[in-house]
């Protein structure tokens, strides 16, 4: 080890055995992959440009991305759905990322050494300034104490960064590599000095064609690198003496001016566009390194080798095949000690071109939070993000409403069932509005209540009952909203005259039975119906207006007592659901009908608010495709006013919806859900590509969010993985693409799949209880030796009786 210890100072320092002194900081590289964010290499570009500028000459920046090949190990989790969703990746390989940044003082060589107290200090003074940089743009820095130094270089030497443990072994180093055990380590520097095969021009990023253009990290290649148990790319920049450096780039260009060809020509014409860049931009000229060093097991090796030259081949970067001093290369790898690297190894160019190769890209992390929810990130290793309250904490959203939109097929079931999986886990209650039975699975799991509506049995409330202390102006809109509903229809609208009326009818009402005391009479639709028909009356002498009244009366009639509907309004709710911490009011079978449709969803969002008001937990109401009964001008004020209030009481709103025509050129979804909604959930957006600007305006999404959006089930990365859709979701003003990847319990349990319901409802059906019954399927699945639908097949075709769809 070339090191004579670490001292403690401002920070912990490295003093290597030459005088020199580092200091090693970790930090995360802001950029994450597939970001499609070109603005963001480049203010990563900018920061490491002014890191340069601060230091100055007499330093050295290392930066050391270390890529781990690792296996994920479960997360302990007490729910039985979550158990078997850590279980499903358990053990799967990913690629982690750690990225440490090394800034030496290189002391002046000589004879004699002398130690420059106030060098020190300026260098102490100076890795401030670059923590202060990095902590401000997002780098999150920490300064490596002497034990985290000491464990870095150990993991270093043992070329291991996967194992909780490492042990050191006997290196046998060769020109082609260091034998480790029974691994080998290579050495790939990319650039041969004698040649320097580089592409004329270099940029912060590079641009892949996927269909479309999709920037990423020059060296964007090192996360596929195969056959690799670890990885590290080596980056050196050294900042020498300006004058000196320009004076040897004077005289290089006088002697290629001296012997006149083509390619001495050539050579003056980029040396004046160096030393032109540097007085224009105030760039500096610095000695630049870069190599990547890999450990595989030798019949793996030479496929790794090939793969990394073949990626850089198509950068213009031809690696230099004269890098046989394997041993050397691996030892200037070391944290401060790069300055054992000889000249030969070193090039000369601009702070600009240099930081170009540096890597910039991270990787996903869990989201500190005490709400998280788990979807999986790229390369499918679950991830923990906070859709709720710590965007909402840091002003990235403004409310916890979302807007989901995805076609046929594009996962968006599985979507929402995942995410009111977990909601449900956290102290949620969740109220769900249904047409399809999507989540009967769920519900059956949780113990929930499943309510499904029909003309026979409508839902039966009476959201005229209420206590003196729930009157107030959000109840009063809403009875006015459901009494102009009756009236004229989800399509309909009163006019000024009508809704001043109905405003004062309502107030009156009330006003009558809280203060006359009238303790003998009910409140209910059929009590206001009678009171209504003679004060519209009054008002109307009174005040000399035109009103409809026998429209009024003749429509409303059906809602009384007595009539074709006359149930609806009239009966009390079960006031058990109160209580109940997951519903589901599954109204599938009245979705076209226009009087109780809309009727039913309305008193079912009241409901939702009366809830929300009165308990102190997180509330959560999911709107499927019901919304549409409810998305007319009529209702247009009251689900804005539900959409703005709900925020106010730790609850959120969720629309989904997978028909492109109801979301453009609907005044309603945009000014009441869209523009309320600060998270938006895409599926797979293919269906929708030739419209898709029109979905873009909508939802104000930048050239940068489309992309991201563009990539959703277009990358490479089904190796390995179970099935799997992906979902965009924008938090704010910019979003990521999550991996929704789930269990075959957690399949079972979200299913739409008619077959499969029944199938499973057959073993409800014997062992009563779900969660059960979902074990013995499974376990007989897997015992039957038989593919998933031939199991099913099998199942269906052995029961006598017809099994219900469940719920």
């Amino acid at each position: 080890m070339p090191y004579l210890g670490v001292g403690s100072h401002a920070y912990d320092v490295l003093y290597h055995e030459t005088g020199d002194y580092s200091v090693i900081i970790r930090i995360m590289n802001p950029v994450l992959q597939y970001a499609a964010d070109p603005d963001a290499y480049k203010a990563f570009h900018q920061v490491f440009s002014n890191i340069v500028k601060i230091l100055g000459a007499g330093y050295t920046l290392q930066k050391l991305d270390v890529f781990a090949q690792k296996q994920f190990v479960s997360r302990k989790a007490s729910d039985f759905l979550s158990q078997k969703y850590n279980e499903a990746f358990r053990g799967r390989e990913y690629r982690a990322i750690t990225t440490y940044l090394v800034v030496t003082k290189d002391v002046r060589r000589s004879s004699f050494f002398t130690y420059d107290e106030q060098d020190f200090t300026t260098f102490l003074r100076n890795v401030t300034k670059v923590v202060d940089l990095l902590e401000a743009k997002a780098f999150h820095p920490h300064v490596l104490t002497e034990k985290e130094i000491k464990e870095l270089t150990g993991r270093l030497l043992a070329f291991n960064f996967s194992d909780r443990g490492y042990a050191l072994n006997n290196f046998y180093a060769t020109e082609e590599g260091i034998r480790l055990g029974d691994r080998t380590i290579k050495s790939i520097s990319l650039v041969d000095v004698d040649e320097i095969n580089f592409p004329a021009s270099v940029s912060p990023y590079t641009e892949l064609n996927l269909g479309f253009t999709l920037p990423v990290d020059t060296m964007h290649f090192l996360h596929q690198v195969p056959a690799t148990d670890c990885l590290i790319y080596h980056q050196v920049i050294q900042i020498p003496d300006q004058r000196v450096e320009m004076g040897k780039l004077m005289a290089k260009r006088k002697r290629h001016t001296s012997m006149p060809d083509p390619a001495n020509d050539m050579a003056v014409e980029d040396i004046d566009r160096v030393m032109a860049d540097i007085a224009k931009e105030n760039q500096l000229l610095v000695l630049g390194h870069y190599n990547i060093l890999l450990s595989a097991r030798e019949q793996e090796l030479e496929r790794a080798v090939n793969y990394i030259e073949s990626a850089l081949f198509s950068l213009g970067i031809i690696p230099s095949h004269n890098a046989h001093n394997q041993m050397e290369l691996f030892r200037c790898m070391l944290p401060g000690n790069a300055s054992e690297l000889k000249a030969y190894d070193k090039f000369q160019t601009t702070s600009d071109a240099a930081l170009c190769l540096l890597f910039k890209e991270g990787l996903l992390q869990d989201e500190e939070s005490a709400f998280q929810v788990f979807f999986s990130d790229r390369q499918g290793v679950p991830v923990a993000i906070d859709t709720s309250d710590m965007p909402v904490h840091t002003n990235r959203m403004n409310n916890r409403n979302k807007f989901v939109l995805g076609p046929s097929g594009s996962g968006k079931s599985f979507f929402m069932n995942h995410l009111i999986r977990q909601y449900a886990l956290q102290d949620t209650d969740v109220i769900l509005v249904d047409t399809g039975h999507s989540y009967s699975g769920l519900c059956a799991y949780y113990g929930g209540r499943y309510i499904t509506y029909s003309e026979g049995e409508p839902i039966t409330m009476n959201p005229f009952r209420i206590a003196r202390e729930e009157f107030n102006e959000e109840k009063r809109e809403f009875l006015k909203s459901l009494v102009s509903l009756l009236w004229k229809g989800a399509d309909g609208m009163v006019n000024q005259i009508e809704d001043s009326v109905l405003s004062s009818v309502i107030s009156a009402y009330y006003e009558d039975y809280f203060q006359t005391g009238k303790e003998g009479s009910y409140l209910s639709f059929q009590s206001f119906y009678d009171f209504s028909i003679q004060k519209i009356g009054e008002i109307a002498k009174a005040e000399s207006i035109s009103f409809d009244i026998r429209s009024y009366r003749f429509i409303l009639k059906k809602f009384c007592l007595g009539g074709e509907y006359g149930s609806v309004l009239n009966n009390a709710m079960d006031t058990t659901l109160f209580d109940e911490r997951f519903i589901v009011f599954e109204i599938d079978a009245i979705k076209e009908h226009k009087i109780l449709f809309p009727i039913t969803t309305i008193i079912i969002m009241d409901v939702f608010l009366q809830k929300m008001r009165q308990k102190k937990n997180r509330k959560a109401l999911i709107i499927e495709e019901a919304w549409k009964a409810i998305a007319s001008p009529l209702m247009a004020g009251y689900i804005l006013y539900v959409y703005k209030t709900v925020r106010k009481f730790w609850g959120e709103a969720v629309v989904v919806t997978q028909e492109l025509d109801d979301i453009i050129g609907n005044a309603v979804v945009k000014n009441s859900i869209i523009n309320n909604s600060d998270t938006v959930c895409l599926l797979d957006q293919t269906k929708f590509k030739d419209n898709f600007s029109d979905i873009a305006a909508l939802l104000s999404l930048s050239p940068v969010e489309q992309t991201k959006i563009f990539t959703i089930n277009n990358l490479p990365n089904k190796e390995g993985r179970d099935r799997f859709k992906e979902v965009y979701i924008k938090r704010g003003a910019s979003g990521e693409v999550y991996g929704v990847e789930v269990s075959l319990y957690e399949y079972l349990t979200f299913t739409t799949e008619r077959r499969e319901k029944e199938a499973l409802q057959v073993y409800v059906g014997r062992y009563g209880d779900f969660r059960h019954a979902l074990e013995v399927f499974v376990s007989d699945l897997r015992a039957s030796g038989l593919k998933l639908n031939e199991f099913i097949s099998t199942i269906n075709k052995n029961t006598h009786e017809k099994i219900p769809v469940l719920g």
